[in-house]
């Protein structure tokens, strides 16, 4: 007669105590990683919004000062709009006989309702450009002709 035995097999449960440890910090480095992404991308739309206004401003000849700011204004909030992932979005454009200067900051918000991860002014992006509203090398070609 053949006898059965039944192998016990036992786990020690050290699995178990590691991952309540490594899971939530891989987590939480994961949250945070998704945050930091957030708050690069706002940077990097608002400076090449900004760029890209600036420019467009500075192709305009034979135009009045305050049109050209207004252009650029509306240009900016154009490329800002829905873009941005954002709380407050502020804009600046100033306008010299130089130079075309834009200014946009953003704030990102807490995206869970009433869980406060930072503070309100904590994640604050600036960005600011200058354009030359002068082409450098059609200057000096224009002026080599008087």
């Amino acid at each position: 007669m053949k006898m059965i035995t039944n192998r016990k097999s036992s786990y020690s449960g050290y699995m178990t105590v590691e991952a309540s440890f490594i899971i939530p910090l891989v987590f939480i480095c994961f949250i945070i990683s998704i945050l930091f992404t957030f708050f690069l991308y706002n940077h990097l739309i608002v400076y090449q919004s900004c760029y890209i206004a600036a420019l467009r401003g500075s192709q305009m000849k034979n135009v009045t000062d305050s049109a050209i700011e207004q252009y650029v204004k509306e240009n900016l909030e154009n490329l800002l709009n829905e873009q941005v992932y954002q709380h407050g979005l502020k804009q600046d454009v100033s306008v010299g006989t130089l130079s075309i200067a834009t200014n946009a900051s953003t704030n990102i918000s807490n995206p869970l309702y009433r869980f406060n991860l930072y503070k309100e002014k904590e994640m604050e992006g600036i960005r600011e450009v200058t354009v030359n509203r002068t082409d450098p090398v059609g200057y000096i070609r224009n002026m080599s002709r008087f």
